[in-house]
């Protein structure tokens, strides 16, 4: 919408306008002349059904790199956001902190025969990097997954040889059908943008940053890439920027990471499971793509018979709740990527001792809001067996005899907080829509929170919590950049936490657990700050 309406972050304004068919964007700039503003015309647009992100055209020396521009659309609020609202990162007032070179990142994933084509001399400068880059498609086309198709054109060109090849059962000449290959090489066709990688060997970098991964469709990927993991050494910048997108137990928090995922699961390791198994490219929702040939719970059923005919008995829950779906359990959402939660895709089975020595969400307690993580061990111990131990503390903090989603909320790091600020918003968290008071008084709370992208989560499940059983307050949940500063999140807060307290009693349940609020729906603040003084000092910062 670059309909001249001023966009403000961080107490300064950016302003999306058009003249005739240019779309514009003036933006504040800090040079050493002091604070200034620029104009800068929109060249270029990544993304589209979650949020479109903008780049600039910039000449370096006789050619020409494309600069991402700090304000993104976010598709499903039909609104703009600043850039750094949407990583992972605290607050930080430089408008220019997530600027990217599209010839250097975004396009070896977002377009289909990336060729970055840099400047030799360029890379072994200090200078800024030139490029002369091509791709074959912008977006992700055919030939991403199926291969170069000059072959496959060429053997098709008469309409008779067409004809006959759409009855035939043999393959068509000159493509890749990824559900024909190998477990490998099937998963790899995905893996190749789904799963943050490194060229094998490291020294192919320079031929990377030249003529594109080297990777085609129907090959065997690791014979390329080496997939980026907790421990991989980081050759320059934070030594810690690998471990940070990784829980402590080495499962991916960060999306564009499923490959990781898939290669650690038993479902891989020791099944046939595939992409292909559970996805389809060519129909079914856009929102995950998933075969609508095997709705629900099918998708592993399909695989785990004996489970899928008595799934209660496996589950110890009725069988149309969330706690009777396999995903809930064994992929949970616990990934963290473009201003939204997702699921995991490393599967496992869901261990409260493992998670905690981990400092990494439950996937108990992402539904079960209201509980610690001793009884979600107590449980799975009792249907389960012994192997299920109770944990003794939590990596991040001692005391568990607080609701774990609580006590994540505030006491976890950034990436555990966004996890649960997420989760008290979902249905699966409320099992009665009035029963919410303790986990809106808490999502107050951390709609003043020191990453924007939690306080946005945070407000988005208040948002939720209020369409199911309103209390009036639609008005104190403006938009996250009329929060624009730490006081005015302040009082957003409080105003909220008053309006619980005041209203609340008329529409909500009292609490059945405590978890710090009392019967009059009056939270123990000093508590909560005792909680948020365990956050780890240690800054995140994730990009995407």
């Amino acid at each position: 919408r670059f309909d001249g309406q001023v966009v403000r972050y961080a107490g300064q304004g950016g302003r999306p306008f058009r003249d005739g068919d240019r779309f514009l964007m003036e933006v504040p700039t800090q040079g050493r002349e002091g604070q200034g503003r620029r104009t800068a015309e929109v060249a270029l647009v990544v993304g589209s059904r979650r949020y479109q992100q903008y780049f600039e055209r910039q000449a370096r020396g006789d050619s020409t790199a494309f600069v991402r521009l700090p304000l993104l659309w976010h598709q499903e609020q039909q609104r703009w956001l600043h850039i750094n609202t949407v990583f992972l990162g605290p607050d930080d007032a430089d408008w220019q902190a997530h600027t990217a070179t599209w010839n250097e990142n975004c396009i070896f994933c977002h377009n289909t025969g990336p060729e970055p084509r840099a400047r030799r001399t360029a890379l072994r400068a200090s200078e800024k990097a030139q490029f002369d880059s091509e791709v074959v498609d912008f977006g992700i086309a055919c030939e991403s997954c199926h291969g170069p198709g000059a072959e496959h054109v060429a053997a098709l060109r008469e309409p008779l040889r067409r004809y006959q090849q759409h009855f035939a059962s043999a393959p068509a000449p000159g493509t890749v059908n990824p559900t024909r290959l190998d477990q490998e090489r099937a998963v790899s066709v995905c893996g190749q943008c789904h799963g943050a990688r490194l060229p094998n060997p490291l020294q192919r970098a320079t031929e990377w940053f030249e003529s594109g991964p080297s990777y085609r469709a129907g090959e065997r990927l690791l014979e390329h890439v080496t997939p980026i993991q907790r421990d991989t050494p980081v050759q320059q910048g934070d030594p810690e920027q690998y471990a940070l997108r990784f829980w402590d137990d080495g499962t991916a928090r960060l999306s564009a990471y499923e490959l990781q995922g898939v290669l650690a699961s038993a479902c891989y390791l020791k099944g046939p499971m595939t992409c292909q198994s559970c996805h389809s490219m060519h129909s079914g929702d856009p929102k995950g793509q998933l075969r609508p040939d095997l709705p629900g719970n099918q998708l592993c059923t399909q695989c785990h018979e004996a489970i899928g005919r008595e799934v209660a008995a496996h589950t110890h829950h009725p069988v149309a709740s969330s706690g009777s779906s396999c995903v809930e359990c064994h992929m949970p959402k616990i990934v963290y990527g473009v201003l939204e939660i997702h699921r995991s895709h490393r599967i496992e089975n869901p261990d409260p001792a493992r998670d905690a020595a981990a400092a990494r969400p439950h996937a108990c307690t992402l539904c079960h809001t209201d509980r610690t993580l001793p009884w979600a061990a107590e449980h799975l111990r009792t249907w389960f067996g012994p192997d299920y131990r109770a944990p003794a503390e939590r990596k991040d903090r001692a005391d568990l005899a607080l609701p774990d989603a609580i006590a994540s909320l505030h006491a976890g790091d950034a990436a555990v907080r966004a996890v649960y600020a997420a989760a008290l918003g979902r249905p699966t968290a409320a099992p009665a829509a009035q029963d919410t008071a303790v986990q809106r008084a808490h999502l107050a709370v951390a709609m003043g929170d020191g990453y924007p992208s939690i306080r946005w989560l945070a407000q988005r499940s208040l948002q939720q919590l209020e369409q199911r059983a309103p209390l009036g307050i639609g008005p104190l949940l403006a938009a996250i950049d009329s929060l624009d500063g730490p006081e005015a999140r302040r009082r957003a807060v409080f105003a909220t936490l008053d309006a619980l307290a005041q209203r609340g009693p008329a529409v909500l349940q009292p609490p059945r657990t405590a978890a710090l609020l009392g019967a009059d729906l009056r939270l123990d603040l000093p508590a909560v700050v005792r909680l948020t003084d365990l956050q780890g000092r240690n800054l995140i910062s994730i990009g995407e």
